[in-house]
């Protein structure tokens, strides 16, 4: 008794091997084969492998380092209970979805739905699910070869696209060689030009400085000769020379009164500044062909757990697509606080759409056979921990006024200090290692490229005062740690909100907003509002270019589509903000539409349309306290708040 016991505990103690030893096996042990014979189909640990090669020298083994020709696991071992090694699994427990053996019968004495495995065979058969899985295995396999096939078509095709990508590098970098050798000629052409004419001009005045040598010492001679001879010979030569001393002495003084003739070559600027603000010959893009996925193939065949409880148009909570349940509400946590929707819900897309944030610019819906999702743009922000940070730099004569925060591709974030007139560099823990000082308060800064900003600056509080005559975008760029000021964009308008995606330049004037090119050339004007003072200030653009959001002090947010036509406007007491104040506007990468409530010390978010408040991302509780500027780090997955008349920024981790 006592030894069944021990053996009973010996084999419960057991791990699950891939390959077991069979002679332990054999002998009611558990131990792991570490060695196959080939002549005995059989596999053994290493002691027992001992006794095997004393009576079969000959026999070939395969040990470990082989293992890939060993054979896959015994069909027979497959039917074996894994807990009780030498019993077989006779019995489908449908409550767990488990296969038993009769010993394994007592854990389950109380599940309701016990089967024997002949009966469920003989149910499966009869209902014809082997013939479907059958199918189904078959059409997976089809659907797997011609992805396959189709995947590495793709291959060659981007290895095709690569190599006249190449060809394109080549001739644009070609096209531009072919015009700077241009611009070299007419430049050397020019200066041959100049120097062939000012050379002329100096071998004139030899010339004539030879000539007048000439003659005044023939006529000083000649007087020396005659001047004993004859006394009207010598007063004739005399006038001669006095006339011709007189014409030398004409010319001499013009020529005193003429500079040193030089050729000096003053470079064109304009291409040096043009180059600077480039970060490549054009843009690598990566597009992505959305296919219709294949239609669901696999069914649920054998376990009743997983079958879905029928849904009715009675339930408004849920919405059933393919057999799948999905809740709509938001799960709510201490530091999000969700408005509902007027209709009680949040926005969903159709069954079985969502907008696929890959291709979203072509504006296509794409089928996914999922249950209809919440778009990514309008996935409510949580933030779990937050830390503060100073901005503060030492000899600062006013408290730090942060209005407009970005951040590099390495890490980096430039912040504008409004009341300092400055753009401050963090490193990635957070501490400022360079600034850069501007003529004026800069009101709005947004990213151009993976290390350089534009800044507007040039209005101010006081416009009656005389100041704000300048007018200007400053572009800077962050090398090594440094904040380096490139060129700089003149307009005849005032420069308030500014936004960029891809080339295009968004900036704002108070009451209208205008679409610019880098190089500062205007386009047309977006969007106009002379309805009261400083109706269009902010402004931000969604990634894909489909949204731009522009936001006044006076509590609204107006959505215009990519040609400028009003989508919607969105209008909230909470988002109000004093008359010379820049309210905060920011767009994630996801597109999630980030508003600071100023007078509420609130961050909120809204949805990409515009149409409503999603939630209160932070507020006073998390220490927010008159926020001016808001931004998304992807680097860190950081919400990070600047404030007016705050020496502290505050970084939220977002969950």
């Amino acid at each position: 008794m006592a030894s069944n016991m021990e053996g009973s505990i010996h084999r419960g103690c057991d791990f699950i091997f891939d390959f077991s030893c069979f002679t332990c096996q054999e002998n009611d042990r558990n131990t792991e084969a570490e060695f196959y014979c080939e002549e005995c189909s059989e596999f053994y640990c290493s002691k027992c492998m001992e006794y095997h090669n004393y009576f079969y020298k000959k026999h070939a083994i395969l040990s470990k380092e082989n293992m890939s020709l060993w054979p896959k696991t015994d069909v027979v071992e497959q039917g074996k209970c894994k807990e009780h090694r030498k019993e077989k699994l006779t019995i489908f427990c449908e409550d767990h979805s488990e296969l038993i053996c009769h010993v394994c019968h007592i854990h389950h004495q109380k599940c309701s739905h016990l089967v024997l495995i002949s009966d469920k065979m003989k149910q499966l058969n009869q209902k014809g699910d082997f013939k479907q899985l059958s199918a189904t295995i078959y059409a997976q396999h089809q659907q797997l070869i011609h992805e396959k096939d189709d995947l590495e078509e793709n291959i060659k095709s981007l290895e095709k696209s690569y190599t006249t990508i190449l060809e394109e590098i080549k001739t644009l970098r070609k096209t531009i060689n072919d015009s700077l050798d241009q611009l070299e000629k007419n430049t050397k052409k020019e200066l041959d030009t100049l120097l062939v004419t000012m050379r002329k001009s100096i071998q004139t005045d030899i010339e004539d400085c030879t000539k007048s040598i000439t003659n005044i010492t023939c006529h000083h001679e000649d007087f020396l000769k005659i001047k004993d001879k004859s006394e009207a010979l010598s007063f004739i030569k005399y006038r001669k020379c006095i006339d011709q001393s007189l014409e030398v002495e004409s010319a001499l003084q013009e020529m005193a009164t003429e500079t040193e003739m030089r050729i000096t070559f003053r470079p064109d600027t304009t291409i040096q500044q043009t180059l600077s603000t480039l970060s490549g010959l054009g843009q690598i893009l990566r597009t992505v062909k959305q296919s219709h996925p294949a239609k669901r193939t696999t069914q649920n065949t054998d376990s009743r757990q997983n079958k879905p409880k029928e849904t009715t148009q009675s339930d408004p909570g849920h919405q059933t697509t393919l057999g799948f349940k999905v809740n709509k509400s938001h799960p709510e946590s201490s530091t999000s606080r969700s408005y509902s929707p007027e209709n009680g819900t949040n926005d969903l897309t159709k069954s079985g759409q969502v907008s696929d944030p890959v291709s979203s610019s072509s504006h296509q819906l794409v089928q996914r056979h999922q249950p209809a999702a919440v778009k990514k743009s309008d996935k409510i922000m949580k933030v779990k921990s937050s830390k503060r940070y100073s901005v503060q730099i030492k000899d600062e004569l006013y408290t730090c006024y942060i209005n407009g925060i970005c951040e590099t591709a390495s890490g980096e974030l430039l912040l504008t200090d409004q009341n300092n007139n400055t753009v401050k560099l963090m490193d990635q823990t957070y501490k400022v290692v360079a600034q850069c000082v501007l003529p004026l308060q800069p009101w709005s800064m947004c990213s151009i490229d993976s290390s350089r900003v534009a800044v507007s600056y040039g209005w101010d509080k006081y416009r009656g005062s005389g100041r704000g005559n300048y007018h200007e975008v400053h572009f800077i760029r962050v090398i090594n740690g440094q904040l380096i000021k490139g060129r700089i964009l003149k307009l005849h308008r005032y420069c308030i909100g500014i936004a960029h995606q891809d080339g295009n330049l968004y900036i704002t004037d108070g009451r209208a907003l205008y679409l610019y090119t880098l190089d500062g050339s205007l386009v047309r004007e977006m969007y106009k509002d002379t309805s009261s003072y400083n109706t269009v200030t902010s402004c931000a653009v969604s990634p894909d270019g489909d949204r731009i959001y522009v936001f006044n002090n006076s509590k609204q947010l107006v959505i215009l589509s990519r040609d400028g036509t009003v989508i919607s406007t969105l209008t909230d007491i909470s988002l109000k903000s004093p008359s010379d104040v820049i309210p905060g506007l920011h767009v994630t990468d996801l597109g999630q539409v980030l508003v600071c409530g100023f007078s509420t010390d609130t961050i909120v978010q809204v949805d990409r349309d515009g149409r409503q408040r999603l939630a209160e991302v932070v507020t006073a509780i998390d220490g927010v306290a008159r926020p001016t500027s808001v931004y998304y780090s992807k680097n860190t997955g950081s919400i990070i708040v600047g404030m007016v008349n705050n020496y502290d920024i505050i970084v939220f981790k977002a969950g």
